[in-house]
């Protein structure tokens, strides 16, 4: 289930999180940037969702 937050938040998230999600590097290398932001790509059967550190709210789906 996704977390419903705020449209202003979510879009300042978005802003955030987007480079270090589109980049070329290595998924451990972004998980690990992530991290210092208080976020993870969590995957699951249904796709992979941006969600926080340490709870593992899914706040939106990536891809």
């Amino acid at each position: 289930m996704i977390q419903r937050c705020d449209p202003v938040v979510r879009n300042q998230i978005k802003a955030l999180v987007g480079p270090i999600v589109s980049s070329h590097e290595s998924f451990q290398t972004r998980q690990r940037r992530l991290a210092r932001l208080g976020y993870t790509i969590a995957t699951s059967g249904g796709g992979a969702y941006l969600a926080t550190l340490p709870h593992g709210v899914r706040l939106m789906e990536l891809w």
